[in-house]
């Protein structure tokens, strides 16, 4: 596979990319419906392949230029655009956010001047970009990129690197040991690091995730592909052999082999400790008759504390729980001396909580009303980076509380034994089986799509290279377009499809003319490419 085959490869990272417009949203604005199911089940593999094949365009650019011109090309080409578009990014995502959840109760002008107020009420939040965002992937990349220097400089000889590549072979010598080993391999290690899947529980889109152990282990899961797309580099002349009624067939049977025991598990009562695939299983199984909903009451004292009204018309205290997808939280109920009292019905399944004191619209870090989470920390019922509260729902209802605020006593100093989420054994090894099992499946896809690539893409073709060349482009500055293009639909009547498809095609069409005009033929282009087109 020569230089002049790569079409295939090009045009699946650029279509990769350019997946996130309809994948951020699906999920900002319609998460509940079969379009965020839909837009979930790419985000099952869609990262992993596009670090696969950053790891096979690395490793042409280091064989082909030497050790320091894929170095310099990295930080030229992802280093740089990370640090000088984050800082527009970041304002443009701060304003068009805050149109976008304004726009569910006020008017288009009404939206417009109170997202344009909010950066004066906190410049200092509003204009420095304190985590990288969307462009995470960015800071992870060159942080790979990195490695991958060093390895190559230092640890060529390397007994694993080495077994690594014969492993590799095996992919496309013996796909099926190959598809097994490689699907088996990444479960494991997503098993290693208790990880659910590579992109969960934040920290990966800090500026230092380096020195937060969920953004090294985040990294650690996407390094797995990008090296093993470095070393598929080395039997590049294989990839154009890859059959998809052969990696078609691999996906089949690993999607039976691995349904059987999930099938098993969810028919013994156990429950997927994530909520929403907890209930998104049961349905595809035919087992929800045996999923039951409990009743989870929540209590907090606010006696000590003096309730406000935040952005609502009462002052009133709401509980969060982050699962549900609703910042502002469920409305409670004062139910004297202080005691303020919610009640939810929910599915079987681990949720994280916390109070917030008046009605807020967003997801804004504290104050915004939310308990103090150094001080929920600090009395050890914290749970992740924010320090949520968190509990796990079996077969029964339960009551969490009166919690004192922002503690993890009672205002009186006694301990309340709800406020701590304990693992037993049992649970402890069912999570562990649930991460394998919903992991596995990931290399599986991977490969498929790229076998659909390589048979459909390989030829030349002026309208992929387009894409390829606008995609980088188009991803840096799509999200605050997802943001803002669909809030002018939020109080329209319109079918929720056809909401999407407009929405879609608006954001799409802005995003393509924007790249023609202001960036394929100027210095913007050269920057974010490496040259610019007449």
């Amino acid at each position: 596979m020569d230089s002049n085959r790569y079409h295939s490869l090009d045009a699946m990272r650029g279509l990769l990319m350019l997946l996130g417009i309809y994948f951020h949203i699906a999920i900002f604005h319609y998460s509940e419906s079969l379009l965020g199911l839909i837009a979930m089940s790419t985000h099952y593999f869609r990262m992993h392949a596009f670090f696969l094949i950053s790891g096979f365009f690395s490793a042409l650019v280091l064989y082909r230029k030497g050790h320091y011109e894929m170095l310099n090309n990295r930080f030229t080409r992802i280093f740089l655009p990370l640090i000088i578009m984050v800082w527009p990014i970041w304002i443009l995502n701060n304003f068009t956010s805050k149109f976008n959840e304004l726009r569910y109760e006020k008017n288009i002008l009404e939206s417009l001047i109170q997202s344009f107020s909010k950066f004066f009420t906190n410049p200092l939040e509003n204009f420095m970009p304190w985590d990288t965002g969307h462009l995470w992937f960015l800071s992870l990349l060159f942080g790979m990129s990195l490695l991958s220097y060093l390895m190559r400089n230092r640890l060529s000889n390397n007994y694993i690197l080495k077994l690594s590549q014969r492993s590799v072979l095996l992919i496309f010598d013996r796909p099926w040991i190959g598809m097994l080993i490689f699907c088996s391999s990444y479960s494991l290690l997503l098993l290693v690091l208790n990880k659910f899947e590579a992109q969960g529980e934040g920290g990966w889109s800090s500026w230092i995730w380096f020195f937060k152990g969920n953004g090294i282990k985040t990294f650690i899961a996407f390094s797995f592909f990008y090296f093993i797309g470095w070393q598929m580099y080395h039997y590049r002349d294989k990839i154009i052999d890859l059959s998809v009624r052969q990696y078609l067939k691999i996906w089949f049977f690993l999607s039976i082999l691995i349904n059987i025991p999930l099938y098993s598990l969810y028919s013994a009562g156990y429950n997927n400790p994530i909520p929403w695939m907890n209930e998104v299983h049961r349905n595809i199984y035919n087992l929800n008759e045996n999923l039951q909903k409990q009743k989870v009451t929540f209590m907090i004292d606010m006696s000590g504390e003096i309730v406000v009204e935040g952005s609502g018309d009462t002052a009133s205290v709401y509980v969060c729980v982050a699962e549900l997808g609703n910042p502002s939280g469920i409305k409670m109920k004062d139910i004297g001396n202080g005691i303020w009292s919610a009640s939810v019905d929910l599915n079987p399944g681990i949720y994280h909580y916390k109070f917030r004191n008046g009605f807020h619209i967003d997801w804004e870090g504290e104050p915004s009303g939310w308990e103090v989470r150094d001080q929920i920390g600090k009395g050890g019922c914290g749970y992740g980076q924010y320090n949520n509260r968190k509990f796990k729902l079996k077969d029964k209802d339960i009551t969490l509380g009166v919690f004192c605020w922002s503690d993890c006593t009672d205002c009186f100093g006694n301990e309340i034994p709800a406020a701590f989420y304990e693992k037993d054994f049992e649970t402890v090894i069912v999570e562990r089986v649930f991460i394998f099992l919903l992991n596995f499946l990931v290399p599986a896809y991977i490969m498929l799509v790229l076998a659909l690539f390589i048979r459909f893409c390989s030829k030349p073709s002026k309208r992929l290279k387009y894409v390829s060349d606008s995609a980088y482009w188009i991803y840096i500055i799509h999200l605050p377009l997802t943001f803002f293009i669909p809030a002018f639909f939020h109080q329209s009547e319109i079918n929720m499809f056809l909401k999407f498809i407009i929405s879609s095609f608006i954001v799409t069409v802005i995003c393509f003319l924007t790249y023609h005009y202001f960036v394929r033929k100027t210095f913007i282009g050269k920057f974010l490419n490496g040259k610019k087109y007449k």
